[in-house]
């Protein structure tokens, strides 16, 4: 039998370790004979540094394929994908660039899609996220890096001084008391916060009620306010020529008292020429200290009378009061007679659609004997009469006397300077045989501008009978208006 010669047992080794060091290549690198299977898909991505060929392709972490090539189309990298033949990737997926690790190689992820159809051989994927390389974030930590340190040598070279932070320290301690001050309140005072709270809201619902129970009276308020505005701007129009001529004259004015002004300056040297030395009446009332005394007081005087005449002011006022348990209008006009700023008169005349009540008790004789008592109630003069005196104490104001025919009272106070007022009124204290109580009234005034005002409140609301709701209006006219008025009318001298 012929021996196995060396040559030929380290030729058989050789062959057997080729072999085996082509199978694992083979298994290890998960290479194949012949074409790969699968379909090819396409992914345009503005930067693929660190992805190369043969990286995984992975989706829900899952690997599915593997980077074919990377081509460059116009100014993005074109990726091709080679996907196993079984797995479906629907459409309006996104393709992200991801890492193993920080330091690790870089795959290809695909997020699933939510469109209706699969992708096909040779789609494209134009969703795509690049992952930012590691120079770009260096910089970037860098710049980072930078700014966070200004920021800290700013706070240090501040907050380093000792009056900064004993500044610091003054304002924590005071916004310590602060918070232990408002826990202190709160916790003293939180049943009485609890009420405000509570009446707030009550108060905002009633106004609410109010608002919508008297929606439509609002409306024609704001459409008579409408019309007066549109009647204003008319008058203006209307005298737009009378003002141009006013201004032109104005203007002639002028001119003609800046050519004579030489001569009246040279006319008044004269005169005062002629009181210096004692010529003329002026000129003796200089002179003669006693007479000068007797004009002095005089003079005094008649300013104490005009001074007195200046501070007297008078107010013409008109308003309606549409009641609306009435389904009618109570109209007013008032003249008021102001002395003094603490005090004045009101004189008023009433319209009103209640009228007056009249009881008439007759007896008459039937048979002998025999007489029948009559009881007739009735309602007539809607004319009725104010005259009221009234003293102003601050913000209220106290008036008293004749009211609507018999004797009353009210106040006024202002809740917001002279623009908002709120009002009661008491009279008729005897009552009617409508209404055994006596007549009580609040009322709401609010001052839209110098002229125009409009009010709401209830009327006689202790007497369910009589008792209404009303809204209105009205235009109150000081001495200025009413000179500019009378000023203005159209009458003609004979």
């Amino acid at each position: 039998m012929q021996k196995v010669t060396t040559e030929l047992k380290v030729g058989l080794f050789v062959i057997v370790a080729v072999i085996l060091l082509a199978y694992m290549t083979f298994r290890i690198g998960e290479l194949t004979f012949g074409k790969e299977k699968g379909y090819l898909i396409y992914g345009l991505f503005d930067s693929v540094a660190g992805l190369d060929i043969k990286s995984p392709v992975k989706l829900a972490g899952v690997e599915i394929g593997s980077i074919e090539s990377i081509t460059l189309e116009d100014t993005r990298a074109k990726v091709a994908m080679k996907i196993r033949p079984d797995i479906r990737i629907k459409k309006g997926v996104v393709a992200a660039i991801k890492s193993e690790s920080l330091l690790g190689e870089k795959y290809l992820e695909l997020i699933p899609g939510k469109e209706a159809g699969v992708l096909r051989e040779g789609d494209i994927i134009y969703k795509t996220l690049s992952v930012a390389d590691m120079d770009s974030l260096i910089t970037q930590l860098s710049d980072v890096a930078g700014d966070i340190k200004s920021i800290s040598g700013f706070f240090k070279e501040t907050f380093g001084k000792p009056e900064t932070q004993n500044s610091v320290n003054e304002i924590i301690r005071n916004l310590r008391n602060l918070t232990e001050s408002l826990y202190t309140i709160t916790e003293r005072d939180s049943g009485a916060i609890d009420k405000i709270i509570k009446n707030l809201g009550d108060l905002i619902g009633q106004i609410k009620d109010v608002a919508e129970e008297n929606k439509g009276p609002f409306k024609n308020v704001l459409s008579n306010l409408e019309k007066i505005s549109g009647e204003l701007t008319e008058i203006a129009q209307e005298n737009r020529r009378p003002l141009r001529d006013t201004m032109a004259n104005l203007q002639e004015l002028s001119g003609d008292l800046r050519e004579r002004a030489p001569r009246l300056l040279n006319k008044v040297d004269r005169i005062v020429d002629r009181i210096e030395k004692g010529e003329g009446t002026v000129g003796k009332l200089m002179k003669e200290e006693g007479l000068y005394d007797k004009l002095d007081s005089t003079l005094t005087g008649i300013d104490k009378y005009v001074t007195a005449t200046e501070r007297f002011k008078l107010n013409v006022g008109f308003r309606g009061e549409y009641l609306f348990n009435e389904v009618d209008t109570k109209g007013y006009f008032s003249l008021k007679l102001q002395p003094r700023e603490d005090k004045y008169y009101l004189f008023e005349v009433i319209d009103d659609p209640r009228g007056r009540v009249k009881v008439t008790d007759t007896e008459v004789a039937t048979t002998p004997g025999t007489t029948v008592k009559t009881h007739e109630i009735r309602r007539d003069e809607k004319l009725k009469v104010s005259a009221l005196f009234a003293r102003k104490f601050g913000d209220i104001i106290i008036r008293g006397g004749l009211m609507e025919s018999t004797f009353g009272f009210g106040a006024d106070y202002y809740i917001k300077g002279e623009q908002l007022r709120a009002s009661i009124d008491a009279w008729n204290f005897n009552g009617d045989p409508d209404a055994k109580n006596p007549h009580l009234k609040v009322t709401a005034n609010y001052t839209v501008f110098k002229s125009l005002f409009i009010n709401a409140g209830v009327d006689d609301f202790i007497n369910s009978k009589m008792s209404s709701t009303f809204a209105g209006a009205g235009l109150s006219f000081d001495d200025e208006d009413l000179k500019y008025i009378l000023t203005r009318l159209p009458i003609s001298l004979p």
